[in-house]
Order: structure tokens, then C-alpha cells, then sequence
């Protein structure tokens, strides 16, 4: 979310025009964004190539020139070789994916070592005063420059950040949320680890991807109820964890009895025999057993329903499930042999 915020906030200060840092003093023509595109970074992916944020063309000295900057909120994370001119020319490499976006360029064009974009705050300052290493800055103070980043620009209007202000009331502290990024990212972290314990808590126990919109009202009412018995943001945090604890172990338990018993030998075999008498190359064994999971998963579903937590009587609804599930252990390998030949049916006479 911050990350995404920050390519936004980059490009528009890209946007604005003349461009100066310490390598070279750039006119700006045009700004070309490609972190919008999910098809470029799936295509440098597959060529092991780390696409830039963006892509710039001006000129330098009067020379028509090319450089790659990146968005890089946490510095620490920035490479020199991803906004490098060897990756920038490889990219362009890549064929009309990239070039039919980035349109005409000069036929006469320098490409240049591009840099980062950084939020010029108290952590990265220092981590710019670190030595460089691993789990450090790798880059050179000269590769990144850093931009003017107000808490209210950078978090405004993220969800959550009403909930950062609660836990942040509690700490008292004499600098205001609001005053410092810093600070600012600190809570927000903790509002988000808030709403992924709501998450933990709400989460259907058998319906797991039936995840519920967020609810923050809902969240913001927990929040303040909570808020009454804690003297602190971070025991705030805790005790929301301990609430969701409950439900994630109510969670495991019935992960564990509602675990389809498949034989992983057994299975194998079923799969490469029904392979060879189709004449065709067999499915993965992870293929077919996620497919006979899903089957399970949706009869115990119909049976039981979601089971929305918290369940008071949850140990007569684990026994419940725990006898229905061995009432249909005769089923499984009827239906285990269905699924492998609707798969291996389905497949072409050469290959899977």
C-alpha cells in the first residue's frame, strides 16, 4: 500500500519538469511509467530482468538521453543493476511489449545509469550513514535522491491510517502522528497488524476463501473498546492478537480433523495407471490431490456451512465434523478415481 502510494507521489514530482541530481543535470521530455503495466513485469520476470518504476528521456548536455528511476520507499531494498543502463537497454530488448508503450525514441540515444527515489526522512538518512552490505544499503549515496515526504501525503487516506490515530493517542508521546513519517509508518504497521487480526478473528473457519470485505467500522468499534484496558499502542496490538489467537487455534484444530486422508502412494498409482491405459502423460500428483481437496472441502461445506467464528460449542461442532468426515472415507477412492480420469481424459493424447 505505502509502496504504491510512493510511485504515485513519484510520478508526479517526475512530471513536473527539470530533474537535478549529483551525475548529471537532465531536461525531462517525457516520462514514461511501466510499474502500471502488470504484462512488462511479468515479461522482464521471465527473462530474470528487475523492471524500473519508470523510464525518462530527455537530454543531457544536448545529447538525447535515456535513464530508468525506481520508486524505492525502504532504500535498503534498492540495486544499483536494476535502474542500470545494461538492464534499461535489455528491457528494451524485450520486444513490442515494451517498446509499443515506451513509443518513438531517438535513433541517436545515450542510456544512461539511472536512480532511485527515496523519502528523504530520518531512516533514510540513516540508513544512508550505515556501511553497505547485505541487509544494508547496497546502493552509493549519489544513486538516490530523496524527496520532501509529508506523512499526510504519503498515508492520507490509506486504510487504516483512522485506526493508526487511536493506537498513536494511547502512546502520548510528545511529537504528533502527524508531524513525522516516522512515526506515521510506525502506526500505520500497527493498525494494519490490528486489521489482520480482524481478519483472523472473522475468517470463516471452513470457508477460508470466503475472506469478508474489511469492516472498519467494525475494527474502529473493537478498536476503542479495546483502547479502555491497555496503556499502550504496541499492548493494544497484543491483545488484539490474543482475541484472534483463540480463533486461529479454533482454525487449526479443524484444519486437522477436516484433513482429507489421501494415501500419497496409493494416489500415485491410481494416477499412472489411469495415464496409461489413456495413452497420455499423468497429471501431478499436487494437481490431482488439490483437485480431490477441492471436492472434500465442498462436501463438508454443503454438510456444515462456513462456520463463521467465534462458535461457543465449538467442541460438539469438531466432533460433528470429525464423524461425518469418517463416514466418508469409503467414498474417497471412487471419487479420487473419477477426478483422475476426468483429468486424464481431458488431456491431450501426447501430453498432460
Amino acid at each position: 500500500m505505502i509502496g504504491d502510494r510512493w510511485a504515485e507521489i513519484c510520478s508526479d514530482v517526475l512530471a513536473e519538469g527539470t530533474f537535478t541530481i549529483e551525475r548529471y543535470p537532465m531536461q525531462i521530455e517525457r516520462v514514461i511509467r511501466l510499474d502500471d503495466i502488470p504484462e512488462i513485469a511479468a515479461a522482464a520476470s521471465r527473462r530474470k530482468l528487475q523492471n524500473p518504476d519508470f523510464l525518462l528521456l530527455g537530454t543531457v548536455d544536448g545529447v538525447a538521453s535515456l535513464a530508468a528511476v525506481d520508486a524505492k520507499f525502504s532504500v535498503e531494498t534498492a540495486r544499483s543493476k536494476q535502474v542500470s543502463a545494461e538492464v534499461t537497454t535489455e528491457l528494451l530488448a524485450v520486444g513490442p511489449l515494451v517498446t509499443d508503450h515506451v513509443g518513438a525514441l531517438p535513433e541517436s540515444m545515450e542510456v544512461l545509469d539511472g536512480f532511485f527515489l527515496s523519502p528523504d526522512y530520518s531512516l533514510s538518512h540513516y540508513l544512508m550513514r550505515q556501511k553497505r552490505g547485505n541487509h544494508r544499503v547496497m546502493i552509493l549515496p549519489e544513486e538516490v535522491m530523496l524527496l520532501r515526504a509529508d506523512p499526510a501525503e504519503v498515508l492520507g487516506g490509506l486504510e487504516g491510517i483512522e485506526l493508526a490515530d487511536i493506537i498513536a493517542g494511547l502512546d502520548h508521546l510528545p511529537v504528533r502522528r502527524s508531524e513525522s513519517l516516522l512515526l506515521s509508518l510506525y502506526y500505520f504497521r500497527l493498525a494494519r497488524a490490528c486489521i489482520g487480526c480482524w481478519i483472523d478473528q472473522t475468517r470463516p473457519l471452513l470457508g477460508q476463501k470466503q475472506t469478508r470485505p474489511i469492516d472498519l467500522d467494525a475494527i474502529l468499534a473493537e478498536a476503542r473498546e479495546l483502547a479502555r484496558d491497555v496503556v499502550s499502542g504496541w499492548e493494544l496490538v497484543l491483545r488484539w492478537d490474543d482475541r484472534a489467537e483463540a480463533v486461529r487455534r479454533q482454525r487449526l484444530a479443524i484444519d486437522h480433523v477436516a484433513a482429507v486422508p489421501i494415501n500419497g502412494p496409493e494416489l500415485r498409482k491410481q494416477i499412472e495407471d489411469a495415464a496409461l491405459a489413456a495413452g497420455v502423460e499423468p497429471p501431478s500428483v499436487n494437481s490431482v490431490r488439490r483437485r480431490i481437496g477441492a471436492w472434500y472441502r465442498q462436501v463438508l461445506l454443503d454438510e456444515f456451512g462456513p462456520l463463521d467464528p467465534p462458535l461457543p460449542n465449538f467442541g460438539d461442532v469438531l466432533n460433528d465434523i470429525g464423524t461425518f468426515t469418517r463416514s466418508l472415507r469409503n467414498d474417497i477412492p471412487a471419487r479420487s478415481q473419477e477426478i483422475i480420469l476426468d483429468m486424464v481424459t481431458a488431456a491431450p493424447r501426447d501430453t498432460f
